[in-house]
């Protein structure tokens, strides 16, 4: 291996990835039969027999110095019940083994403990789903805290297991492994109820392992018997980086990025940006894209493939070898069908490819058991074998050289060399343009920025105004020159006497003032100020001697425009150059303000018809290889095998991307693909890996994927391209923090435990790690400073801006930048659905015995609402309702409750082609629809964390809807969640707009027609003002109202003041339960005026002897009276119109019988909310909080 530290890790994640396969503690039946069943006191003896069957199995096909092997040992199993015949279905798994040992086992049969006993991470809680458990991490911790067995590595138990000294050390970790049951799982009810304890042992040697995990198992024990250089293994194991480099300027590389998807949409500027780092990438090096929801990661891709197989086009050289790969299905299937669909293929003749038959421009290799279900679909190894037939190439070659022939209109191309030497030429051509344009564009703004320089930002204007000048100083000087003529003509005609007697003083006097009186009626005013201002000197000196500056100043003021023209004149060529490269890319070329501006249109002309080009080049190429090649391919297609070597396998891998320049595979399948057969001696063959070969490894949706199934897969790539989110769906954790401290300490990462929290926080802990986190740890770049390390994808085009910015402030420190709009500003055609909204429903959550929570209730009324809203959806979007609504929830019983409703409505449910998705995010991660509803279960019977535990579900959940995200439960319980929870954020944002709420009759509570069969339907504001009237005139001891919003004119008008007045005077204590921000707020605004008609309300209601409770975050709208009689419903009893525009249907359900404790529970729920109770004074004013 490459170095210590990095060998160092990679036998750390393949341990624990094989730990986490064999330690699950929820199996399969299948899974479980794997294992040798061994009596129930094996764990007490400690050993197995040396004559048994069992360690026969155990050290089968083991060479003979093997003296031990590692297994892992279940003490008990419970197989799933039979009810009725059949058994229990659901989440509950098929077998469970609630506690695992890892063991060592010698030749003679002997126990030594190789870890210590554990409940499996997937039986403890925290979950990410919501799945079965047994007890917490918490508590385990605890346990193992008290009791500490010892266990040993394999060195130790040699040495123990030669002494003979294991006895003592067996007993004591029996005795722990046995109280680790008695304490923490034997009083589990479900294991009693829906189990049967096989009482029994269970076997299995650590190296028997799923089909899913063994390629990658493989691999792993391969580099560890190897010496060999992993410089990007070696990134990811070991690269932490603290210092950035800063990131290319994206305008700068301009002709790198040489390939474009489409002809209709640009990269967006994080996406160009993001796309020149990865073009420039060394070897070894990881590079993070963090990509949040809807940015265009798939889109970025597709540029990212497409200008690297340009880029090899045009040099000549062998095309990328380009891997994308994920361990979640769904991302491998959006990548594999964006190949086959986000490609664009139209009428030009340079569109598609020429070759017949060819659907996509990706490749998928899947597992080989999944190899014929996918060539139904997609370009599996299969189908490349088929093209490979000399029957089919020579075909194909026929129709490649017509297409050429007509497209080029050079009936000359008669060769795919021909074709192959003119595309090449035509890639050559075009990218020049990239130059030519660089050039011009550069040319056009030096000369525009000299011209702003040096004559101004308004060219034309300093000319005409140095024009101005110009005349003004020649019209000047010819006027001082006139001047001067006529001075010297007045000097000549003076009498000679006066010239003669001017030293007499009278004389001169009278001469001084002729000429004064000369100069004052005959010169010019500047001639006359030139005078004045040098009357020292003689007047045609100082005339000529300022005519003279005069003629310098025009010179000076003539050359200047000189050079002006000529910058004027390189300016207007610079246009004529940029409109002469660019005309033909885009016809309104002032559209094209900036070089930004040019990049954009390059992505959609100039890269796109390069992308078109190098697909029929590569074409030519692969013609040319199987040419090349035919009488290999012959021999293929009649063995019906190929062959393995090096020297073949490598060459197919070339091949094939020149068809499909990208391949799409699992990390879990990818080593498996990329063996050879090495030759050893004596007719042997051992297999291989091409190490270093893959020249980019796209890994997509990283987030989720763990780094101990990812890491082997860094061996066989140069370079790495990681793609994902962190506040999306984390990777399943399959080891507790216990045991991976003890793991990273047994292969020597850590040196103490201090070290261990700085180590999970690089990523790299199977606990909490994740693909994603080495790669933001190992990335050389931080694009934005308040962003993860890495690239950062920003411009969010899915959602309307009204959904994203929910995402935006949970998870993205507003780092996003919603790029659709807002749907309340859209002046037509509006979705039919409200962005944000929500259906409160005063259901029962319930938690069976399975752990899963349900709401009955919610589950019945979203199946109606959706059967009752299908025509109007499908009208509005020509789509069918299960194609544009997915239905999320937290909980796997709520999802199957789900199910069975919808589809007694109709509604096809599942996961395939025209069906609708309902399930847990992880059902729609990846994904997305139109409309997305959340059944959020949880309601003031039952509230629980479990929503709150991680932002990442409803990140995942919110993002997930294009146009409207729809919660449907108990609006009291998340409106109430904690402040800083992603409930309550959630809240604030479906409560913000007054239009949110939708409106919808809720049906009869399951739970509640235990205590009255057939409770009675009440409609409009009529039959439910009659009945509360009613009411309190018959009611015995109490009655409550809670209504959200109260108005005085409402209580007036309709008796209801006047009645429980009434009341009160009989004796009966009534309650009012209202909504402070409800009465108070206007458009989510603290409102001065609708306060005061609150007071007065609330002022009226207390002077009558009822007593008012301002509650926070009231939405249910329900009667109660004497533990006897309770209704809920929609109808707002203290402010609903009861005529106009604004009245509408509403309907509640009357329930009577023994309700002591559903009222009990509604009042306590309303209790730990009120804010004020016959307190005026908070009504009289404002808070601090709203005033400011």
């Amino acid at each position: 291996m490459s170095s210590t530290g990095t060998g160092q890790w990679l036998r750390y994640w393949r341990n624990s990835l094989a730990d986490a396969e064999s330690c699950k503690g929820a199996i399969t039946l299948k899974e479980f039969h794997r294992h040798l069943s061994v009596s129930a006191d094996t764990l007490r003896n400690g050993r197995l027999e040396e004559d048994s069957r069992e360690l026969a199995a155990l050290f089968k096909n083991e060479p003979k110095n093997v003296q031990l092997v590692q297994v892992v040992y279940r003490p008990t199993a419970y197989e799933l019940k039979h009810e009725h015949g059949k058994k229990y279905t659901g989440s509950s798994p098929e077998v469970l083994t609630p506690v695992v040992c890892t063991l060592w086992v010698n030749r003679k049969g002997l126990f030594l403990p190789s870890s210590c006993p554990l409940i499996p991470r997937d039986l403890l809680s925290p979950q990410s789903d919501d799945k079965f458990t047994i007890t917490s991490v918490k508590a385990m911790d605890g346990f193992l805290d008290e009791f500490t067995p010892f266990y040993y590595s394999e060195q130790e138990a040699h040495s123990l297991f030669e002494t003979g000294q294991t006895s003592e050390q067996w007993h004591i970790y029996c005795d722990i492994t046995r109280e680790l049951f008695k304490t923490l799982c034997n009083g589990n009810q479900l294991l009693k109820e829906r189990y049967k304890n096989e009482k029994k042992g269970y076997l299995l040697k650590c190296d028997v392992v799923s089909n899913s995990i063994r390629n990658v198992l493989k691999l792993y024990d391969w580099l560890n018997d190897r010496e060999v250089s992993l410089p990007l293994a070696k990134s990811y194991a070991l690269a932490n980086q603290s210092t950035y480099q800063p990131c290319i300027d994206s305008l700068s590389a301009m002709a790198a990025r040489c390939g474009h998807s489409n002809s209709k949409f640009p990269l967006a500027g994080a996406q160009r940006d993001a796309l020149a780092q990865v073009l420039a990438m060394d070897e070894g090096e990881i590079l993070a894209i963090n990509g949040p929801p809807g940015t265009g990661k798939t889109t970025f891709v597709l540029s990212v493939v497409a200008s690297m197989w340009v880029n090899a086009a045009l040099k000549e050289q062998e095309p990328p070898l380009i891997i994308a790969a994920s361990t979640n299905n769904q991302a491998v299937t959006n990548i594999i069908e964006a190949f086959g669909k986000d490609f664009e293929e139209n009428d030009e003749p340079l569109s598609g490819h020429w070759l017949p038959e060819i659907k996509s421009y990706g490749g998928y290799f899947p597992a080989s058991s999944l190899e014929s279900e996918a060539a139904k679909n997609y370009q599996t190894a299969s189908f490349y074998r088929t093209l490979e037939d000399p029957e089919y190439f020579e075909q194909a070659e026929m129709v490649f050289l017509l297409k050429a022939k007509e497209i080029f209109d050079d009936i000359s191309l008669d060769s795919v060399l021909k074709v192959k030497q003119r595309l090449h030429a035509e890639l050559k051509t075009c990218h020049r343009q990239f130059e030519l344009l660089q050039n011009a564009w550069h040319e056009l703004e030096r000369t525009k920025n000299r011209c702003n320089e040096e004559i101004g930002f308004t060219p034309e204007m300093a000319k005409e105004n140095k024009l101005v000048e110009m005349g003004d100083l020649s019209h000047e000087l010819e006027l001082v020159n006139q001047s001067l003529a006529q001075w010297k003509q007045y000097c000549g005609d003076e009498s000679i006497w006066l010239t003669l007697l001017s030293s007499v003083p009278l004389i001169a006097r009278k001469r001084r003032l002729l000429r004064e009186l000369f100069i004052e009626s005959h010169f010019s005013s500047a001639a006359r100020n030139i005078i004045n201002a040098n009357d020292a000197i003689d007047p045609e000196v100082a005339l000529s001697q300022w005519m003279d500056g005069q003629r310098k100043k025009i010179k000076q003021v003539e050359l200047v425009l000189e050079s002006w023209n000529v910058l004027l004149a390189e300016k207007t060529l610079a246009e004529e150059l940029w409109r002469k490269e660019v005309s033909p890319l885009v016809p309104a070329t002032g559209d094209i303000k900036n070089l930004d501006d040019l990049d954009k249109v390059l992505d959609i002309s100039l890269r796109f018809k390069l992308f078109q080009l190098a697909v029929h080049y590569w074409e030519a190429r692969w013609l040319l290889d199987c040419r090349e090649q035919e009488n290999d391919l012959s021999t293929q297609v009649q063995s019906g095998k190929e062959k393995m070597g090096l020297k073949v396998v490598r060459p197919r891998w070339l091949r094939r991307m020149k068809l499909t320049p990208c391949i799409v595979s699992t990390l879990h399948s990818l080593p498996g693909h990329m063996t050879f057969k090495a030759f050893e001696g004596e007719g042997k063959f051992r297999d291989d890996y091409l190490i270093n070969e893959i020249d980019l490894l796209i890994v997509d949706e990283a987030g989720q994927v763990a780094p101990d199934v990812a890491a082997a897969s860094f061996a066989l790539a140069k370079r790495a391209l990681v793609i994902g989110d962190v506040h999306q769906i984390k990777p399943v954790t399959s080891q507790t923090r216990r045991v991976d401290v003890g793991n990273m300490l047994q292969h020597k990462l850590l040196s103490n435990l201090d070290e261990y929290n700085e180590i999970c926080s690089q990523g790299r802990s199977v606990v909490d790690g994740s693909v994603m986190r080495i790669a933001q740890s190992a990335s050389q770049y931080r694009y934005l400073p308040d962003a993860e390390p890495g690239m950062f994808l920003r411009e969010h085009r899915r959602c309307f801006d009204e959904i994203i910015s929910f995402c935006n402030d949970l998870c993205y420190q507003g780092l996003l930048q919603p790029k659709r709009g807002k749907r309340s500003e859209l002046e037509d055609k509006k979705p039919p659905l409200p962005a944000l909204g929500y259906l409160h429903i005063d259901g029962m959550a319930e938690l069976p015995a399975g752990g899963s929570c349900i709401n009955r209730l919610e589950a019945e009324t979203i199946a109606r609402w959706l059967a009752e809203k299908r025509n109007g959806l499908e009208n509005a979007y020509g789509a069918k309702l299960e194609d544009l609504v997915g239905v999320i929830t937290p909980f796997k019983a709520q999802e199957r409750l789900l199910a069975e409703a919808c589809r007694s409505h109709e509604i096809k449910v599942g996961r395939g082609e025209g069906e609708m998705t309902i399930g847990t995010v992880h059902a729609l991660q990846g994904a997305e629809r139109k409309v997305v509803l959340f059944s959020a279960v949880y309601s003031r019977h039952h509230n629980g964390g479990f929503i709150d535990n991680d932002p990442s579900m409803l990140n995942v959940a919110v993002s997930r809807a294009k146009d409207s995200f729809l919660v449907f439960g108990d609006m009291d319980v998340i409106s109430s969640a904690t402040k800083g929870t992603p409930r309550h954020l959630l809240g604030q944002y479906l409560f913000a707009r007054e239009d949110s709420e939708l409106s919808f009759a809720i049906g009869a509570r399951p739970d509640l027609l235990a205590f009255c069969t057939e409770p009675k339907i009440i409609n409009g504001s009529e039959e439910h003002d009659q009945f509360f009237l009613e009411l309190l005139d018959a009611v015995q001891s109490r009655v409550d109202m809670v209504s959200p919003w109260i108005l005085l004119p409402q209580l007036t008008t309709t008796g209801y003041l006047k009645h429980m007045k009434a009341a009160v005077e009989r004796g009966i204590e009534v309650y009012v339960h209202t909504d402070y921000r409800f009465n108070t707020y206007q458009n989510n605004q603290y409102s001065i005026e609708k306060n005061q008609r609150f007071k007065q309300c609330y002022e009226a209601l207390c002077g009558c002897g009822i007593q008012v409770y301002v509650v926070d975050q009231v939405h249910s709208k329900l009667v109660m009276a004497d533990e006897q009689v309770m209704c809920i419903g929609s109808y707002n009893w203290g402010s609903a119109a009861r005529e106009g525009k604004y009245k509408n249907l509403e309907t509640s359900m009357l329930y009577s019988g023994t309700l002591t404790q559903e009222t009990q529970v509604q009042l306590d729920a309303l209790q730990t909310r009120v804010r004020v109770h016959h307190k005026n004074q908070i009504l009289n004013n404002a808070t601090a909080e709203e005033t400011s």
